[in-house]
């Protein structure tokens, strides 16, 4: 006959005391704000899903721009993956042509965007200033692009509290 393993009496106290525990953790969380949150939050990364940002941009600046991503860039590994999609943002602009001074990239678009703009070196003042205008364009737009980062973030940060039954100030 098999022997039955005693369970120590701690153990069956400390296991009880831990569901109260729980019990009155889950009693502090208010779940109809959870899952209103939840669902802001999600809509919030739904509508940025799809969203294009405009960048400031001439006719000039772009074919700088085609020029540097086709012929100047240096990309590591995958980063060659980004290097085509930008070109294809790239083409596509230039198919559609720039409306009212701006051209529309996705957050990813851009955000690849200035991380090889960043990357780049030349000589001479003219190189400079293409450097400049394509890098205040760009800037510019992360700037609209970290407030929408900021508010997923803030939400992530609010449902992290209410799942916790916690206040957030």
């Amino acid at each position: 006959m098999a022997k039955i393993a005693k369970i120590p009496k701690m153990e069956v106290i400390q296991e009880e005391a831990n569901e109260v525990a729980l019990e009155k953790y889950l009693s502090n969380v208010d779940h109809d704000k959870v899952n209103s949150i939840k669902k802001d939050l999600e809509d919030y990364k739904k509508s940025l899903s799809g969203k294009e940002y405009a960048v400031s941009m001439t006719p000039e600046i772009l074919d700088v721009f085609l020029d540097y991503m086709k012929n100047g860039v240096q990309w590591r590994s995958k980063e060659a993956l980004g290097v085509k999609e930008i070109l294809k943002s790239i083409e596509r602009t230039k198919k559609e042509g720039i409306k009212d001074g701006v051209a529309y990239f996705n957050n990813l678009e851009v955000e690849a965007s200035h991380y090889f703009i960043l990357k780049m070196e030349g000589t001479g003042e003219s190189r400079i200033d293409n450097f400049v205008a394509l890098w205040k364009t760009f800037e510019e737009t992360l700037v609209l692009i970290q407030q929408d980062n900021v508010v997923v973030k803030d939400l992530e940060q609010q449902l992290a509290a209410a799942e916790q039954g916690i206040e957030l100030q």
